[in-house]
């Protein structure tokens, strides 16, 4: 790309320091598109289905519903719904301690620079992306959607700068 092209549409900075909710709403946004996030929720329904089977053919019967299966049951729903939130808990340990995000998307790929790192993100390594209401999510393109980038939109200087992201990354990157 000649330098008269990256003058055009400009380099977007953003500063900010990463939250929890940052990576929770990142992994969710991650299991909406990613093969191992469908198979997490088809197991969900699936063993919630029959355990409410099981327990109304047991109640039909006349027999008591095992404690076990209950306990299961109570356990299982709750613990599905959580596991993102318990994903980002284990991740932000590390990246909260990395301090400010100094973020700058371009023409060229996404460099991050935080107090203790620093490194550059090609746009092939990253090729699909979602978009929430509160962040921009950079995923690899294996089907589990293993490696994924998350920038915050908090950290722009000007609103318009979350216009210039997004059209960055529909020019480099495919809308998962």
């Amino acid at each position: 790309m000649s330098e008269q092209q990256g003058a055009v549409h400009g380099a977007v900075d953003l500063r900010y320091r990463p939250v929890l909710q940052d990576y929770s709403a990142a992994l969710r946004a991650r299991n909406r598109v990613g093969s191992s996030g469908r198979r997490q929720r088809i197991l969900g329904v699936v063993t919630t289905g029959c355990g409410v089977v099981a327990a109304s053919l047991s109640l039909a019967e006349g027999t008591d519903v095992p404690v076990l299966m209950l306990v299961a049951l109570l356990v299982s729903g709750p613990l599905l719904l959580l596991s993102p939130w318990l994903m980002a808990r284990q991740l932000f340990r590390f990246v909260g301690r990395q301090g400010e995000f100094r973020v700058r998307v371009e023409e060229s790929g996404v460099s991050i620079d935080t107090d203790h790192s620093s490194g550059v993100i090609k746009w092939q390594a990253q090729p699909r992306y979602v978009e929430t209401a509160d962040l921009f999510v950079m995923l690899s393109d294996d089907k589990n959607a293993t490696a994924l980038t998350v920038i915050a939109k908090r950290g722009v200087q000007d609103r318009s700068d979350v216009d210039r992201l997004r059209e960055i990354f529909d020019r480099h990157l495919t809308k998962a």
